[in-house]
Protein backbone atom coordinates (compact mmCIF):
# COMPACT_ATOMS: atom_id res chain seq x y z
CA UNK A 1 0.00 0.00 0.00
CA UNK A 2 1.37 3.33 -0.91
CA UNK A 3 1.25 6.71 0.97
CA UNK A 4 -2.10 8.99 0.26
CA UNK A 5 -1.07 11.86 -1.36
CA UNK A 6 -2.18 15.11 0.43
CA UNK A 7 -4.32 16.18 -2.57
CA UNK A 8 -6.69 12.60 -2.00
CA UNK A 9 -6.59 12.59 2.17
CA UNK A 10 -8.37 16.47 1.63
CA UNK A 11 -10.66 15.77 -1.18
CA UNK A 12 -11.64 12.71 1.03
CA UNK A 13 -13.88 13.76 4.23
CA UNK A 14 -13.47 12.71 7.60
CA UNK A 15 -15.39 9.37 7.78
CA UNK A 16 -14.10 9.09 3.80
CA UNK A 17 -10.57 8.54 4.58
CA UNK A 18 -10.44 6.22 7.77
CA UNK A 19 -13.28 3.82 6.15
CA UNK A 20 -10.77 4.25 2.84
CA UNK A 21 -8.01 3.25 4.97
CA UNK A 22 -10.06 0.45 7.29
CA UNK A 23 -13.51 -0.65 6.50
CA UNK A 24 -13.81 -1.87 10.53
CA UNK A 25 -13.27 1.49 12.07
CA UNK A 26 -16.96 2.13 12.65
CA UNK A 27 -16.46 -0.49 15.48
CA UNK A 28 -13.40 0.54 16.85
CA UNK A 29 -15.23 4.11 17.00
CA UNK A 30 -18.22 3.18 18.80
CA UNK A 31 -15.60 1.48 21.62
CA UNK A 32 -13.96 4.88 21.68
CA UNK A 33 -17.00 6.78 22.32
CA UNK A 34 -18.15 4.20 25.00
CA UNK A 35 -21.79 3.75 23.45
CA UNK A 36 -23.78 0.88 24.91
CA UNK A 37 -25.13 -1.01 21.94
CA UNK A 38 -27.79 -3.64 22.71
CA UNK A 39 -27.57 -7.05 21.38
CA UNK A 40 -30.14 -9.61 21.39
CA UNK A 41 -29.57 -13.64 21.87
CA UNK A 42 -32.79 -15.92 21.66
CA UNK A 43 -32.14 -19.23 23.45
CA UNK A 44 -35.18 -22.08 23.39
CA UNK A 45 -35.45 -25.51 24.97
CA UNK A 46 -38.35 -27.67 24.07
CA UNK A 47 -41.37 -29.54 25.57
CA UNK A 48 -42.35 -26.71 28.26
CA UNK A 49 -41.45 -27.53 31.97
CA UNK A 50 -42.81 -29.32 35.10
CA UNK A 51 -44.40 -26.21 36.47
CA UNK A 52 -44.50 -27.86 40.36
CA UNK A 53 -40.42 -27.63 40.09
CA UNK A 54 -40.00 -24.29 37.90
CA UNK A 55 -42.42 -21.86 39.43
CA UNK A 56 -40.32 -19.68 42.40
CA UNK A 57 -41.94 -19.00 45.51
CA UNK A 58 -42.54 -15.83 47.30
CA UNK A 59 -42.75 -12.11 45.49
CA UNK A 60 -41.91 -10.29 43.37
CA UNK A 61 -38.47 -9.38 44.48
CA UNK A 62 -38.14 -11.60 47.07
CA UNK A 63 -38.70 -14.72 45.39
CA UNK A 64 -37.11 -17.67 46.30
CA UNK A 65 -35.39 -19.98 43.24
CA UNK A 66 -37.01 -23.22 42.50
CA UNK A 67 -35.44 -26.81 41.90
CA UNK A 68 -35.06 -26.24 38.22
CA UNK A 69 -33.88 -22.20 38.08
CA UNK A 70 -31.41 -22.40 40.88
CA UNK A 71 -28.49 -22.83 39.26
CA UNK A 72 -29.65 -19.10 37.80
CA UNK A 73 -29.19 -18.14 41.40
CA UNK A 74 -25.79 -16.38 40.39
CA UNK A 75 -27.42 -14.23 38.28
CA UNK A 76 -30.42 -13.20 40.43
CA UNK A 77 -30.17 -9.37 39.73
CA UNK A 78 -29.74 -9.72 35.96
CA UNK A 79 -33.00 -11.92 35.39
CA UNK A 80 -36.67 -11.40 35.16
CA UNK A 81 -38.61 -15.05 35.40
CA UNK A 82 -42.30 -14.48 34.38
CA UNK A 83 -45.25 -16.44 34.83
CA UNK A 84 -48.10 -16.64 32.96
CA UNK A 85 -47.82 -15.84 29.40
CA UNK A 86 -50.15 -17.62 26.45
CA UNK A 87 -49.11 -18.95 23.38
CA UNK A 88 -52.25 -19.38 21.01
CA UNK A 89 -52.18 -21.79 17.69
CA UNK A 90 -54.47 -19.37 15.20
CA UNK A 91 -55.95 -22.08 13.97
CA UNK A 92 -58.85 -24.34 14.35
CA UNK A 93 -57.45 -27.28 15.33
CA UNK A 94 -53.97 -27.48 17.10
CA UNK A 95 -51.05 -29.73 16.53
CA UNK A 96 -48.67 -30.05 19.82
CA UNK A 97 -45.14 -29.11 18.63
CA UNK A 98 -45.37 -28.80 15.39
CA UNK A 99 -47.63 -25.73 14.81
CA UNK A 100 -46.25 -23.88 17.90
CA UNK A 101 -42.28 -23.90 17.23
CA UNK A 102 -42.60 -21.79 14.26
CA UNK A 103 -45.06 -19.38 16.56
CA UNK A 104 -42.70 -19.19 19.42
CA UNK A 105 -40.24 -15.66 17.87
CA UNK A 106 -42.95 -15.08 15.20
CA UNK A 107 -46.27 -14.52 17.02
CA UNK A 108 -48.18 -15.60 13.65
CA UNK A 109 -49.79 -19.00 12.43
CA UNK A 110 -48.71 -21.79 10.80
CA UNK A 111 -50.15 -21.88 7.31
CA UNK A 112 -52.84 -24.51 7.38
CA UNK A 113 -53.87 -24.02 3.60
CA UNK A 114 -50.85 -25.45 2.61
CA UNK A 115 -50.02 -28.84 1.89
CA UNK A 116 -46.33 -29.10 2.34
CA UNK A 117 -46.22 -31.79 5.12
CA UNK A 118 -49.22 -33.64 6.35
CA UNK A 119 -49.61 -35.92 9.58
CA UNK A 120 -51.54 -38.87 9.26
CA UNK A 121 -51.43 -39.59 12.89
CA UNK A 122 -53.88 -36.50 12.94
CA UNK A 123 -56.05 -37.09 10.76
CA UNK A 124 -54.03 -36.43 7.49
CA UNK A 125 -54.11 -32.72 8.10
CA UNK A 126 -51.45 -30.86 6.19
CA UNK A 127 -49.76 -27.39 6.46
CA UNK A 128 -46.83 -25.65 5.62
CA UNK A 129 -44.31 -23.43 7.16
CA UNK A 130 -45.24 -20.18 9.19
CA UNK A 131 -46.90 -17.18 7.86
CA UNK A 132 -44.75 -14.08 9.45
CA UNK A 133 -41.05 -13.57 9.96
CA UNK A 134 -39.43 -14.38 13.64
CA UNK A 135 -38.93 -10.76 15.54
CA UNK A 136 -34.60 -11.26 15.12
CA UNK A 137 -34.93 -11.19 11.43
CA UNK A 138 -37.28 -8.07 11.82
CA UNK A 139 -34.83 -6.29 13.72
CA UNK A 140 -32.02 -7.28 12.04
CA UNK A 141 -33.43 -5.54 8.95
CA UNK A 142 -34.89 -2.61 11.02
CA UNK A 143 -30.59 -2.15 12.02
CA UNK A 144 -29.75 -2.30 8.95
CA UNK A 145 -25.13 -1.87 9.12
CA UNK A 146 -22.61 -3.92 7.54
CA UNK A 147 -21.65 -6.30 10.33
CA UNK A 148 -20.53 -9.59 8.93
CA UNK A 149 -23.47 -11.59 9.88
CA UNK A 150 -27.02 -9.22 10.29
CA UNK A 151 -28.47 -12.64 12.47
CA UNK A 152 -26.66 -16.20 13.08
CA UNK A 153 -28.45 -18.65 13.96
CA UNK A 154 -27.24 -22.18 16.09
CA UNK A 155 -28.10 -25.22 17.63
CA UNK A 156 -28.04 -28.52 17.98
CA UNK A 157 -29.14 -31.86 16.86
CA UNK A 158 -32.22 -29.49 15.18
CA UNK A 159 -33.12 -32.17 12.62
CA UNK A 160 -34.20 -32.10 9.15
CA UNK A 161 -36.47 -29.32 6.86
CA UNK A 162 -39.98 -29.33 9.02
CA UNK A 163 -42.04 -27.05 11.12
CA UNK A 164 -41.53 -29.02 14.03
CA UNK A 165 -37.95 -28.23 13.66
CA UNK A 166 -37.84 -24.51 12.92
CA UNK A 167 -38.18 -21.69 14.74
CA UNK A 168 -36.32 -18.43 12.59
CA UNK A 169 -37.87 -17.27 9.67
CA UNK A 170 -36.38 -14.77 7.43
CA UNK A 171 -40.06 -13.75 5.67
CA UNK A 172 -43.38 -16.25 5.67
CA UNK A 173 -42.69 -19.51 4.53
CA UNK A 174 -38.65 -18.97 4.48
CA UNK A 175 -37.33 -20.84 7.29
CA UNK A 176 -33.79 -20.27 8.26
CA UNK A 177 -31.58 -23.48 9.21
CA UNK A 178 -29.30 -23.28 12.45
CA UNK A 179 -25.98 -24.14 11.92
CA UNK A 180 -26.31 -27.36 14.38
CA UNK A 181 -22.38 -28.90 14.85
CA UNK A 182 -20.07 -26.95 16.60
CA UNK A 183 -17.05 -27.60 14.48
CA UNK A 184 -18.92 -26.22 11.46
CA UNK A 185 -20.03 -23.27 13.07
CA UNK A 186 -16.50 -22.45 14.51
CA UNK A 187 -15.32 -22.75 10.94
CA UNK A 188 -17.87 -20.66 9.38
CA UNK A 189 -17.72 -17.98 11.60
CA UNK A 190 -14.29 -17.92 12.95
CA UNK A 191 -12.42 -20.29 10.84
CA UNK A 192 -11.02 -17.02 8.16
CA UNK A 193 -10.62 -14.74 10.66
CA UNK A 194 -6.97 -13.92 11.27
CA UNK A 195 -6.12 -18.11 11.19
CA UNK A 196 -2.44 -16.89 11.56
CA UNK A 197 -1.70 -15.06 14.96
CA UNK A 198 2.25 -13.76 13.54
CA UNK A 199 0.76 -12.71 10.30
CA UNK A 200 -1.73 -10.83 11.77
CA UNK A 201 0.32 -8.84 13.36
CA UNK A 202 2.79 -7.93 10.74
CA UNK A 203 -0.77 -6.80 8.98
CA UNK A 204 -0.80 -4.46 11.73
CA UNK A 205 2.45 -3.28 11.66
CA UNK A 206 2.43 -2.65 7.90
CA UNK A 207 -1.26 -0.60 8.54
CA UNK A 208 0.65 1.17 11.14
CA UNK A 209 3.73 2.17 8.98
CA UNK A 210 1.22 3.23 6.08
CA UNK A 211 0.09 5.32 9.15
CA UNK A 212 2.56 7.53 9.82
CA UNK A 213 4.29 7.60 6.57
CA UNK A 214 0.99 9.51 6.01
CA UNK A 215 1.04 11.26 9.14
CA UNK A 216 4.68 12.29 8.36
CA UNK A 217 3.55 13.60 4.61
CA UNK A 218 0.51 15.79 6.59
CA UNK A 219 2.88 17.26 8.97
CA UNK A 220 5.00 18.32 5.94
CA UNK A 221 2.45 20.33 4.14
CA UNK A 222 0.90 21.58 6.82
CA UNK A 223 2.88 25.09 6.93
CA UNK A 224 1.30 26.00 3.50
CA UNK A 225 -2.00 25.47 4.40
CA UNK A 226 -4.58 28.37 4.56
CA UNK A 227 -6.69 28.34 7.96
CA UNK A 228 -9.61 26.06 6.63
CA UNK A 229 -7.49 23.39 4.82
CA UNK A 230 -5.22 23.45 8.24
CA UNK A 231 -8.34 22.70 10.59
CA UNK A 232 -9.28 19.79 7.39
CA UNK A 233 -5.67 18.65 7.97
CA UNK A 234 -6.28 18.14 11.43
CA UNK A 235 -9.01 16.52 11.43
CA UNK A 236 -7.81 13.83 9.49
CA UNK A 237 -4.69 13.55 11.94
CA UNK A 238 -7.71 12.97 14.48
CA UNK A 239 -8.18 10.21 12.19
CA UNK A 240 -4.90 8.75 11.98
CA UNK A 241 -4.30 9.08 15.87
CA UNK A 242 -7.96 6.62 16.34
CA UNK A 243 -7.04 4.19 13.60
CA UNK A 244 -3.92 4.04 14.85
CA UNK A 245 -5.09 3.40 18.56
CA UNK A 246 -7.09 0.80 16.96
CA UNK A 247 -4.62 -1.02 15.74
CA UNK A 248 -2.93 -1.17 19.93
CA UNK A 249 -4.62 -4.63 21.24
CA UNK A 250 -6.56 -3.22 24.23
CA UNK A 251 -8.74 -4.69 27.03
CA UNK A 252 -11.68 -5.24 24.93
CA UNK A 253 -10.18 -6.35 21.96
CA UNK A 254 -11.58 -9.06 20.26
CA UNK A 255 -10.21 -12.92 21.01
CA UNK A 256 -10.33 -15.06 18.79
CA UNK A 257 -11.99 -18.43 20.39
CA UNK A 258 -10.03 -21.91 20.04
CA UNK A 259 -12.27 -24.66 17.89
CA UNK A 260 -14.39 -26.39 19.91
CA UNK A 261 -13.32 -29.47 21.56
CA UNK A 262 -14.66 -32.45 23.14
CA UNK A 263 -18.29 -31.92 21.80
CA UNK A 264 -20.79 -34.41 22.58
CA UNK A 265 -24.75 -34.40 23.19
CA UNK A 266 -23.61 -33.28 26.81
CA UNK A 267 -21.57 -30.49 25.78
CA UNK A 268 -22.46 -29.40 22.28
CA UNK A 269 -25.18 -26.53 23.54
CA UNK A 270 -22.13 -25.25 25.93
CA UNK A 271 -19.69 -24.99 23.20
CA UNK A 272 -22.12 -23.30 21.02
CA UNK A 273 -23.14 -20.82 23.49
CA UNK A 274 -19.74 -20.40 23.46
CA UNK A 275 -19.65 -19.11 19.83
CA UNK A 276 -22.25 -17.31 20.08
CA UNK A 277 -21.19 -14.76 22.73
CA UNK A 278 -17.83 -15.13 20.72
CA UNK A 279 -20.00 -13.96 17.67
CA UNK A 280 -21.13 -10.99 19.70
CA UNK A 281 -17.68 -9.83 21.37
CA UNK A 282 -16.18 -10.20 17.98
CA UNK A 283 -18.96 -7.93 16.12
CA UNK A 284 -19.52 -9.90 13.53
CA UNK A 285 -23.42 -9.71 14.39
CA UNK A 286 -25.47 -8.06 17.09
CA UNK A 287 -28.19 -10.80 17.07
CA UNK A 288 -28.07 -14.40 18.12
CA UNK A 289 -29.76 -17.37 18.62
CA UNK A 290 -29.19 -20.92 20.00
CA UNK A 291 -32.02 -24.03 19.25
CA UNK A 292 -31.65 -27.12 21.93
CA UNK A 293 -32.88 -29.39 19.83
CA UNK A 294 -36.37 -29.81 18.09
CA UNK A 295 -40.01 -30.03 19.22
CA UNK A 296 -41.62 -32.76 18.18
CA UNK A 297 -40.62 -36.80 19.02
CA UNK A 298 -37.46 -35.26 20.55
CA UNK A 299 -36.55 -38.71 21.73
CA UNK A 300 -33.34 -37.59 23.22
CA UNK A 301 -31.44 -39.57 25.72
CA UNK A 302 -29.61 -37.54 29.05
CA UNK A 303 -28.12 -40.70 30.41
CA UNK A 304 -26.24 -38.18 32.60
CA UNK A 305 -29.43 -37.28 34.43
CA UNK A 306 -30.98 -40.11 34.48
CA UNK A 307 -32.78 -40.68 31.61
CA UNK A 308 -31.54 -43.41 29.57
CA UNK A 309 -34.59 -45.39 28.08
CA UNK A 310 -37.71 -43.82 26.22
CA UNK A 311 -36.43 -40.71 25.58
CA UNK A 312 -37.46 -36.70 26.18
CA UNK A 313 -40.49 -36.68 24.84
CA UNK A 314 -42.06 -39.88 25.52
CA UNK A 315 -41.27 -39.37 29.03
CA UNK A 316 -42.96 -35.65 28.65
CA UNK A 317 -46.26 -37.29 28.13
CA UNK A 318 -45.77 -39.36 31.12
CA UNK A 319 -47.72 -37.19 34.26
CA UNK A 320 -46.63 -39.86 36.84
CA UNK A 321 -44.77 -38.39 39.70
CA UNK A 322 -41.59 -40.83 38.96
CA UNK A 323 -41.16 -39.23 35.06
CA UNK A 324 -41.81 -36.04 36.20
CA UNK A 325 -39.03 -35.74 38.89
CA UNK A 326 -37.29 -36.93 35.97
CA UNK A 327 -38.24 -34.68 33.78
CA UNK A 328 -37.71 -32.30 36.54
CA UNK A 329 -33.26 -33.05 36.45
CA UNK A 330 -33.59 -32.69 31.96
CA UNK A 331 -35.12 -28.78 33.08
CA UNK A 332 -32.36 -28.37 35.29
CA UNK A 333 -29.82 -29.48 33.04
CA UNK A 334 -31.19 -27.18 30.45
CA UNK A 335 -31.17 -24.34 33.19
CA UNK A 336 -27.67 -25.09 33.97
CA UNK A 337 -27.01 -24.10 30.24
CA UNK A 338 -28.72 -21.33 30.23
CA UNK A 339 -26.49 -20.48 33.12
CA UNK A 340 -23.32 -21.27 31.14
CA UNK A 341 -24.66 -18.79 28.66
CA UNK A 342 -24.62 -16.15 31.09
CA UNK A 343 -21.53 -16.72 32.85
CA UNK A 344 -19.74 -16.66 29.46
CA UNK A 345 -21.96 -13.00 28.58
CA UNK A 346 -21.05 -12.07 31.90
CA UNK A 347 -17.25 -13.11 31.39
CA UNK A 348 -16.85 -11.56 28.00
CA UNK A 349 -15.95 -7.72 27.86
CA UNK A 350 -18.18 -5.70 25.73
CA UNK A 351 -16.57 -2.38 23.39
CA UNK A 352 -17.72 0.15 26.15
CA UNK A 353 -16.13 -2.14 28.74
CA UNK A 354 -18.88 -3.15 30.42
CA UNK A 355 -19.60 -6.83 29.84
CA UNK A 356 -21.92 -8.08 26.79
CA UNK A 357 -24.74 -9.55 29.34
CA UNK A 358 -25.20 -5.98 30.95
CA UNK A 359 -25.72 -5.08 26.89
CA UNK A 360 -27.66 -8.18 25.50
CA UNK A 361 -31.13 -9.15 26.26
CA UNK A 362 -31.50 -13.05 26.45
CA UNK A 363 -34.58 -14.44 26.14
CA UNK A 364 -35.51 -18.29 26.78
CA UNK A 365 -38.45 -19.46 25.77
CA UNK A 366 -40.11 -23.00 24.82
CA UNK A 367 -42.64 -24.06 22.51
CA UNK A 368 -45.33 -25.32 25.16
CA UNK A 369 -45.80 -25.00 28.88
CA UNK A 370 -46.65 -28.53 29.97
CA UNK A 371 -45.69 -31.65 28.11
CA UNK A 372 -48.24 -34.31 28.92
CA UNK A 373 -50.85 -31.81 28.29
CA UNK A 374 -49.31 -30.27 25.52
CA UNK A 375 -50.75 -27.07 27.34
CA UNK A 376 -50.00 -23.87 25.66
CA UNK A 377 -52.11 -21.29 28.16
CA UNK A 378 -48.74 -20.59 29.84
CA UNK A 379 -45.23 -20.79 28.89
CA UNK A 380 -42.30 -20.65 30.66
CA UNK A 381 -40.02 -17.42 29.60
CA UNK A 382 -37.03 -16.32 31.76
CA UNK A 383 -34.97 -12.96 30.23
CA UNK A 384 -31.82 -12.05 31.26
CA UNK A 385 -29.32 -9.73 31.32
CA UNK A 386 -29.15 -5.49 30.74
CA UNK A 387 -29.83 -4.83 27.21
CA UNK A 388 -27.92 -2.18 27.77
CA UNK A 389 -29.81 -0.06 30.27
CA UNK A 390 -33.12 -1.44 29.61
CA UNK A 391 -33.87 -4.06 31.55
CA UNK A 392 -33.31 -4.63 35.13
CA UNK A 393 -33.12 -7.82 36.81
CA UNK A 394 -34.29 -9.28 40.23
CA UNK A 395 -37.83 -10.18 39.64
CA UNK A 396 -40.52 -12.44 39.41
CA UNK A 397 -43.38 -11.10 37.54
CA UNK A 398 -46.80 -12.95 37.59
CA UNK A 399 -49.15 -12.00 34.84
CA UNK A 400 -52.44 -12.90 33.37
CA UNK A 401 -54.06 -12.69 29.80
CA UNK A 402 -51.12 -11.95 28.18
CA UNK A 403 -50.58 -13.42 24.81
CA UNK A 404 -46.42 -14.31 23.99
CA UNK A 405 -46.41 -11.37 21.32
CA UNK A 406 -45.89 -8.87 24.03
CA UNK A 407 -42.46 -10.65 24.82
CA UNK A 408 -41.58 -9.88 20.95
CA UNK A 409 -42.60 -6.38 21.36
CA UNK A 410 -40.08 -6.27 24.09
CA UNK A 411 -37.54 -7.78 22.63
CA UNK A 412 -38.12 -5.12 19.57
CA UNK A 413 -38.15 -2.52 22.49
CA UNK A 414 -35.01 -3.52 23.49
CA UNK A 415 -33.17 -3.11 20.74
CA UNK A 416 -33.97 0.31 20.89
CA UNK A 417 -36.79 -0.44 17.92
CA UNK A 418 -40.00 1.53 19.92
CA UNK A 419 -41.87 2.49 17.22
CA UNK A 420 -43.83 -1.15 16.69
CA UNK A 421 -46.06 -1.59 19.65
CA UNK A 422 -47.57 -4.87 17.63
CA UNK A 423 -45.93 -7.89 16.25
CA UNK A 424 -47.11 -11.08 14.76
CA UNK A 425 -51.16 -10.92 13.29
CA UNK A 426 -52.06 -13.39 16.21
CA UNK A 427 -51.14 -10.14 18.38
CA UNK A 428 -53.93 -9.00 20.33
CA UNK A 429 -52.60 -6.23 22.74
CA UNK A 430 -50.28 -2.88 22.29
CA UNK A 431 -46.55 -2.56 23.58
CA UNK A 432 -43.94 -4.51 25.19
CA UNK A 433 -44.39 -6.85 28.70
CA UNK A 434 -45.88 -4.76 31.16
CA UNK A 435 -42.97 -4.26 33.88
CA UNK A 436 -40.35 -6.26 31.91
CA UNK A 437 -38.34 -3.16 30.21
CA UNK A 438 -36.78 0.22 32.00
CA UNK A 439 -39.30 3.03 31.15
CA UNK A 440 -36.56 5.70 29.60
Amino acid sequence: MSALSRRTLLKLGLAGSAAALFPWLHTRRARAAGERVPKLLLFYTPHGTVWDQWRPSGGERDFTFSPILEPLAAHRDQLTIVDGIEIVSGTDYYIPHTYTMPELWTGSPIDTSASGFCREDHGGRCFGWNTGPSVDQTIAGRLGGSLPYPTIELGYACGGLHPATRMIYSAPGMPKSPIDDPTRAFNTLFGAVNPDVQAAARDALRRRSVLDAVRADLSSHRARLSTSDRARLDAHATALDELERALVPSEVVCTEPGAPTGVSSETAIDRQSDLAVAALGCGLTRIVSVQTRIADNDNSLYPWVGLDTGGHHTLSHDSGAASQATLAKVYAWYSARFKHLLDKLAATPDSDGRSLLENTFVIWGSELGTGWNHDIKNVPFVFAGGAAGAHTGGRYLKVTGTRWNRVLVSALHAMGITDVEKYGSLDNAEGPLSGLLTTP
